[in-house]
């Protein structure tokens, strides 16, 4: 049996969908794939599969994964092209490799956000006076239930820069088993302290471990 770790990115309307049916997605374009996938065992056998901090609803993610198990030995170059032909379009295979790291040694993520405006100058002012405050208190959603929370250290350096037709930011957030911070959050400060709510488009472009080195 060989472990291998499947590289996705997951964009446009996918990003919608919620991590139950990208699981399904998944499992059957793995089943129609007709890749030698090991099943688990017991009264309902279902393919093993196995993600690394799966992302929130309505975030776009550029470097993705998923374990996998084979129970024959396959090139791992040939298996986006037979899994791709059973996902939709916005939700492709990358690569595969064997894993290196385990999902325990992801700490960060690496995180953009474009803010749409027609006055980017404007709002690029009111996320900078936001940020420029001592504090940023937002309620947090736990499963202990909700509490205030300040995310001004979380979003300490977050960088902002001014485009055509918007804002860009681009941030590092804690992003581990243990806790992780949502880049949402930012954007519901910016709503309660600026009363700015743009349309915007979140992407996690990549996981890292704790030395900051990109997650294998």
């Amino acid at each position: 049996m060989k472990n291998v770790r499947v590289w996705f990115e997951k964009k446009g309307s996918v990003r919608y969908i919620s991590h139950l049916d990208l699981t399904r997605c998944m499992a059957r374009g793995l089943k129609l794939s007709q890749l030698p996938v090991w099943y688990t065992e017991g009264f309902n056998p279902r393919i093993y599969m196995t993600y690394a901090m799966p992302l929130s609803l309505g975030v776009c993610g550029e470097r993705e994964c998923m374990d996998i198990r084979l129970t024959e030995e396959l090139p791992l170059e040939q298996i986006p092209e037979m899994l791709n032909a059973h996902l939709p379009k916005d939700l492709r295979v990358l690569a595969a490799s064997e894993p290196v790291d385990k999902f325990e040694d992801i700490q960060f993520g690496d995180y953009e956000i474009l803010l749409e405006s027609e006055n980017p100058a404007a709002l690029q002012e009111k996320i900078q006076k936001l940020l420029g405050r001592e504090t940023i208190l937002v309620r947090k959603h736990t499963k202990k239930g909700d509490r205030d929370v300040d995310i001004k250290p979380d979003f300490a350096q977050v960088t902002c820069s001014c485009q055509e037709g918007g804002v860009f930011l681009t941030m590092r957030l804690p992003c581990s088993v243990n806790g992780s911070i949502n880049p949402a959050l930012l954007l519901e400060a910016l709503k309660q302290y600026e009363e700015a709510e743009p349309f915007c488009t979140i992407t996690r472009k990549r996981l890292l471990t704790k030395d900051f080195s990109e997650f294998r």
